[in-house]
């Protein structure tokens, strides 16, 4: 009873901006749009909703267990109730948001828009993935360990010059190598169909762990000083690089995808799917991210600057991948 009285009287938007969004990620206009947006898709309204929608916001901003969150902030809830929140919000956001918010340029505006960005003409975004770093999971454990000896889901990502993301892939296991997830991946699928249809001007900018192909441009390895071949390769790193920084900017934003997350591989994908929704609100919002904030890099995330170009106009394909129903989660 005391519990549920202080879980009653909780008003997270009571909090000063500055503080809310430290605790959130969000401001607050934009936490009551994505609160508005997800509760028709909720199987239980709780009462007060924002109670578990701000206990889940939480956890993807620190990765703090479960029970440090419910005794934080008065939020007041159980473990148990934490971990359904957890569930019942990401599945939410992803259902709500993920076609919305997550997807490649649209329309003949959005790519002539992007495609005049800056740097590499045609590049309609950059590619890499990251590891989220996972418990050592009952099956198929031999897939999740990857080459640095923990176990991870090895997540696709591509963004653009702004760091928006535009699609992620989540379905892979750490031991998956980065070309393997590629050739894989739908969206590999539909640059191919779209190369053969006609469009032999947009591409992707990949690093050398990728195979170079007419829709995927990589480095060219020991480019002699001052060559044509130095020149692009130059130009390739300095525009493919906001990936690397987007995936720095995401998972210092997000902190739980830095930390071990202690859920099944299938749920892990799902939260990774739902802090990349929250990291686009951000960036279409132009929410100031203090750098300060970053964790310590793997080697295959580094902050630098960089920045590029788009591509023409196509049709749109799909955003965001996972290998869970999220009935399942």
């Amino acid at each position: 009873m005391e519990r549920r009285l202080m879980r009653n009287q909780s008003d997270p938007f009571s909090f000063e901006d500055v503080r809310f969004k430290e605790l959130f990620r969000l401001n607050k206009d934009m936490a009551k749009y994505v609160l508005n947006g997800i509760i028709p898709h909720l199987n239980q309204v709780p009462n007060p909703v924002a109670v578990p929608f701000f206990a889940a916001l939480h956890f993807y901003a620190t990765g703090t267990y479960q029970r440090v969150i419910g005794r934080s902030y008065d939020i007041s809830m159980s473990q148990q109730s934490i971990s359904r929140a957890i569930h019942e919000i990401t599945n939410a956001i992803i259902s709500t948001f993920s076609e919305q918010l997550v997807h490649f340029p649209r329309t003949a505006l959005e790519n002539h828009v992007i495609k005049q960005a800056r740097g590499f003409p045609g590049v309609i975004g950059a590619i890499d993935c990251t590891h989220v770093e996972i418990l050592r999971p009952t099956l198929e454990e031999h897939n999740y360990l990857n080459r640095k000896g923990y176990h991870s889901k090895n997540i696709q990502i591509v963004c653009d010059h702004d760091l928006k993301i535009l699609n992620i892939n989540a379905r892979f296991a750490g031991a998956s190598h980065d070309s393997y997830i590629w050739r894989n991946s739908l969206v590999r699928n539909e640059f191919e169909a779209c190369y053969h249809g006609g469009d032999r001007h947009s591409w992707l900018l990949g690093d050398s762990g990728y195979p170079q192909e007419p829709w995927l441009m990589t480095p060219i390895q020991n480019a002699l000083p001052g060559s044509p071949e130095r020149r692009y390769t130059d130009s390739h790193i300095q525009t493919r690089n906001c990936v690397e920084r987007c995936i720095g900017v995401l998972k210092g934003r997000f902190l739980c995808l830095s930390n071990v997350l202690r859920y099944s591989p299938e749920k892990v994908g799902n939260i990774a799917n739902a802090c990349v929704i929250l990291h686009n609100i951000c960036v279409a919002a132009r929410l100031d991210f203090n750098l300060e904030m970053l964790p310590l890099q793997d080697t295959d995330n580094h902050l630098e600057q960089g920045n590029f170009d788009q591509r023409t106009e196509r049709k749109s394909f799909w955003y965001v991948t996972t290998s869970t129903d999220p009935e399942k989660l």
